[in-house]
């Protein structure tokens, strides 16, 4: 009969053991955040249109008692909570403790503050979102937004003028209604003496300058999306 070899069996379960182990514990510089049960979520729609917003991806800053708290210079930065889907849905955990093994240190979170990213036809650069996780632990919060979707300016003006430019007196953006913000487009000559230039502009009313009378205030309204406005400088 064959001897049994005890060796072997000892052998592979201290193999399987080894691995299991590499794969249950944490690396040196792994976080590991973990979350109260409720949530912030809502929708992000055209305001004008209605139209889901997809793809809009949020980053959020959540703060601890270190370094000063919620007024501290060095939150915790998560990247890549949520992004909102076709239906223009989006969900967002809320922090509750951190275990950082990057700064090695263990926090509770006090607050969050929720940043959205721009996209290409939004501009979500000046909205953000505070909250205290006292409150939010308790219930969910919704928060829907409807961000300003943008028209054409088209400024025609004499090739001699001072072409620089400027945008002013939008209202401020916030959270819940982000404006579009101003974007150059292009300038190109609109015969021997005149140039012109488009812009992306907010729906809404809105100031502009240009022209060798560069703070002469010159408003305009943009009424629906895509909609064009013509501003003739004459100088």
């Amino acid at each position: 009969m064959k001897p049994i070899n005890l060796k072997r069996p000892s052998i592979i379960f201290a193999v399987f053991f080894v691995i299991s182990l590499f794969f249950s514990c944490k690396g040196i510089d792994e976080d590991i955040i973990t979350y109260f049960d409720t949530y912030i979520d809502g929708y992000i729609n055209d305001y004008h249109t209605g139209e889901p917003v997809e793809g809009v991806i949020f980053d959020a800053k959540y703060f601890d008692d270190s370094n000063g708290g919620w007024f501290g210079t060095n939150p915790y930065y998560a990247t890549n909570i949520a992004v909102s889907d076709a239906n223009g849905y989006y969900k967002i955990k809320v922090p509750k403790r951190g275990d950082l093994g990057s700064e090695n240190r263990v926090v509770d979170f006090k607050a969050i503050r929720i940043l959205p990213k721009s996209t290409d036809n939004y501009d979500f650069e000046f909205g953000e979102l505070n909250f205290n996780t006292d409150s939010l632990k308790i219930e969910n919060k919704r928060i829907d937004i409807r961000p300003v979707t943008y028209g054409y300016l088209q400024v025609i003006l004499p090739k001699t003028s001072n072409q620089n430019w400027g945008f002013w007196n939008y209202p401020e953006s916030c959270f819940e209604t982000p404006y579009y913000k101003p974007k150059f487009i292009i300038s190109e000559s609109y015969n021997d003496s005149l140039n012109y230039l488009i812009f992306n502009v907010p729906v809404g009313t809105g100031t502009f300058r240009i022209g060798n009378d560069s703070w002469k205030p010159r408003d305009f309204t943009i009424d629906y999306p895509r909609d064009t406005v013509i501003i003739n400088i004459e100088e």
